[in-house]
C-alpha cells in the first residue's frame, strides 16, 4: 500500500487536488455569497457540451487523411474552456438585459449543453468511457494537467487579489456599488468567467456532475464560520484542500471512485459544520 501512495501519479494527483482547492475556494466564496450556483451549474452543464464538441472535432480531424490537419487535433478540454467562457459571457448578458424570465432561460441553457456533450460523446465511435467527464479522473492525470491547474489557480488568485474589494462590494450590495460608479455589470461578467475556468478545472477531478457540489460545499462550509468574505475565503480553501486529500486518501486505501469520495468528504464536513454551529448558538 506504500508503493501506491508513491506512485508519481498518485502524487501528482494529490498535487492537483490541493492546488484547485485554492481555484474552487475563491470562486465557491463568491458564488454561495452571490447565490448564483443554478449559474455555475448552467456554465458546467455548457462545458460538457464543449467537451462533446472537442471529441466530434478530434474525430473528424483524425479521419481526414491530410496530415497538416492532423497537426491541429484539438484538446476536448480546451475547447471546454472556450465554450464554458463564452456561455458564462452569454448568461451574464442574459441576466442583465433578458426579458424573459431568467430561471427559464438559464434552465434551457443548462439542458441544450448537457445535451449536446451527450450526443457527440455518445456518437464518437471508441470514445473513452463518458463516466470519465461526468465523474472525474483525477488518479489519470499528466504533468500537464498539473501544470494547466496551477496556471488556472494563480490566476483566480492574481485577479482576487486585484479586484477583490469590487467583487465584494457586488456581492453583499449590487444597487449600492452601482450608484458609486463601480460598473458592476463588468465585475459581474468576471466572476461568471473566472467560474467558467475554475469548471474545467475541477472536471478534471470530479466531473460534471459534482462539479457545483465542490465549488458549493467548502465554501458553504467557511461561511458557517465568517460573515466576513476574506476570512470565508481562507477557511474555504482550507476545506477544500482536506476535503480532496482525505477523499484521495480514501479512494485509493480502499479502491474507492475519488471523484464522489470527495464530494461526501466535503458534504460530511458541512453537515458536521451545520451541527456544530448550530449547537454554540443554541
Amino acid at each position: 500500500m506504500r508503493d501506491i501512495f508513491c506512485s508519481p501519479i498518485i502524487i501528482q494527483a494529490f498535487i492537483i487536488g490541493g492546488l484547485s482547492a485554492v481555484a474552487f475556494g475563491l470562486i465557491g466564496v463568491f458564488i454561495v455569497v452571490r447565490r448564483i450556483g443554478y449559474l455555475a451549474g448552467a456554465i458546467a452543464h455548457c462545458a460538457f457540451g464543449g467537451i462533446g464538441i472537442g471529441i466530434g472535432l478530434q474525430y473528424i480531424v483524425t479521419l481526414n487523411s491530410f496530415v497538416i490537419f492532423r497537426a491541429f487535433i484539438p484538446d476536448p478540454m480546451f475547447v471546454a474552456m472556450i465554450v464554458a467562457i463564452i456561455s458564462a459571457m452569454l448568461i451574464g448578458v442574459i441576466r442583465i438585459v433578458s426579458k424573459e424570465r431568467e430561471d427559464t432561460v438559464i434552465g434551457a441553457i443548462w439542458a441544450s449543453g448537457m445535451a449536446i456533450g451527450l450526443f457527440l460523446v455518445a456518437i464518437v465511435p471508441n470514445n473513452r468511457n463518458i463516466s470519465d467527464y461526468l465523474f472525474g479522473t483525477i488518479i489519470f492525470n499528466t504533468r500537464e494537467d498539473v501544470f494547466s491547474v496551477l496556471l488556472v489557480s494563480v490566476i483566480v488568485l492574481l485577479v482576487m487579489f486585484l479586484f477583490f474589494k469590487r467583487f465584494e462590494a457586488v456581492c453583499f450590495d449590487e444597487e449600492f456599488s452601482r450608484l458609486k460608479g463601480v460598473n458592476t455589470a463588468f465585475y459581474f461578467q468576471l466572476l461568471l468567467i473566472l467560474t467558467a475556468i475554475t469548471v474545467v478545472v475541477l472536471v478534471r477531478i470530479v466531473g460534471i456532475v459534482l462539479v457545483i457540489a465542490m465549488l458549493t460545499l467548502p465554501a458553504a462550509t467557511a461561511c458557517r464560520f465568517t460573515s466576513r468574505i476574506s476570512s470565508a475565503c481562507i477557511l474555504a480553501v482550507i476545506v477544500g484542500f482536506i476535503s480532496n486529500w482525505i477523499g484521495l486518501f480514501a479512494s485509493v486505501f480502499f479502491n474507492l471512485p475519488p471523484g464522489p469520495t470527495i464530494v461526501i468528504v466535503a458534504s460530511l464536513l458541512y453537515f458536521i459544520s451545520l451541527v456544530v454551529t448550530k449547537s454554540s448558538t443554541a
